[in-house]
């Protein structure tokens, strides 16, 4: 069965507007650059982008720094929150703490130490993000790569937990993003689910993997035949997958292999902005 589709089409003006945003979150943005960039009037644009997704640019744009913030907090712990705050647009970690604290009703030093991850989800799992048109899908040989993985079973809301440990043992080995291939192995395709949830977050590692305090175990994504597409935007939302499922496969004549979907992500890192995430998603197949 196809996973449920979490695309839904944007107003081509909003869907303008969020790209530009996107691409400049560090720089000053007014609504009239925004509308600018969208084509359209202030007003247009201010009503338009409201009914679309539920929130004004400017309130969009608050949003996305405080995501990028809290994910540092949580990935980066040596990261100080006064850094964090200017990089969010504050002027003081005072602010930045107040306007935290009002998001997610935690301090950042509560997140960092503790994170309330289901609400962190309810406010940042946008329904609108500006994803670019997914590639052709490609059949490939993907080769038998051993890999360390923490397995993540519970609810989605959680899954970043599993990320930061993860994160915390490649830190500890001297793994950085860039010197190892990151996947998720799907074994559960739903978006939303309370509890019984798995996904198994892994790193391309030939060697053994000695008992940690952060639960990583060895493991294999086995070699074989895959349907390969790429989509670049969000991880939150991957059109891509549906369309590989409800649409290609079935055209396709292909059959499943006895192995979960499994993504690549390309890049990785609480530094990459989401507009810019690159992600490989496998679909195990027969023959």
């Amino acid at each position: 069965m196809a996973p449920p589709s979490p695309y839904v089409a944007v107003p081509p003006p909003v869907l303008r507007a969020l790209q530009h945003l996107h691409r400049h979150l560090h720089e000053a943005l007014s609504l009239g650059d925004l509308a600018r960039a969208a084509g359209v009037s202030s007003f247009h644009l201010q009503r338009e982008f409201k009914r679309a997704t539920g929130h004004t640019p400017a309130q969009r744009v608050r949003l996305l720094r405080l995501k990028r913030a809290s994910l540092r907090l949580c990935l980066e712990p040596a990261r100080p929150v006064t850094e964090l705050a200017f990089d969010a647009g504050y002027e003081n970690a005072e602010s930045f703490t107040r306007a935290f604290r009002r998001a997610l009703g935690q301090s950042p030093r509560e997140f960092r130490r503790a994170p309330d991850w289901w609400r962190w989800r309810a406010l940042f799992s946008f329904p609108f993000s500006p994803e670019v048109a997914s590639m052709p899908v490609e059949i490939v040989n993907f080769p038998d790569t051993p890999v360390a993985l923490v397995q993540h079973l519970g609810a989605t809301a959680d899954v970043y937990e599993a990320t930061r440990r993860l994160v915390e043992w490649r830190r500890a080995h001297r793994l950085p993003p860039g010197s190892a291939a990151t996947y998720g192995i799907h074994h559960d395709m739903r978006l939303q689910a309370e509890s019984g949830y798995r996904v198994d977050l892994a790193v391309a590692y030939g060697h053994p993997v000695a008992p940690n305090p952060q639960g990583v175990v060895a493991g294999l994504i086995p070699g074989g035949r895959c349907a390969r597409v790429r989509h670049q935007g969000s991880r939150e939302h991957m059109p891509a997958v549906h369309e590989l499922y409800a649409e290609w496969l079935p055209a396709s004549g292909e059959r499943l292999r006895d192995f979960p979907p499994f993504f690549h992500y390309l890049n990785v890192g609480p530094d990459v902005a989401e507009h810019e995430m690159l992600t490989d998603i496998y679909l195990p197949l027969q023959g």
